[in-house]
């Protein structure tokens, strides 16, 4: 019986690690995409600022 328990104890160690892990490429990924669209905005501030238009190609809708 000592036997079962090291083995549950052992399979619930690595299920909680496999949650860990993904929970922190989780974090990391979305992090990544928000310093991306940070970094997109002050770029279009910034040209805009210098005299630049920023011509849409597609016209937006009314819904956004």
């Amino acid at each position: 019986m000592k036997s079962n328990s090291r083995i549950v104890g052992a399979v619930l160690v690595g299920v909680g690690a496999w949650l860990l892990g993904c929970y922190v490429q989780s974090n990391k990924k979305q992090h990544k995409k928000l310093a991306a669209k940070t970094l997109a905005k002050e770029a279009v501030q910034s040209w805009e600022g210098e005299g630049g238009t920023i011509i849409d190609p597609v016209p937006r809708s009314a819904t956004n």
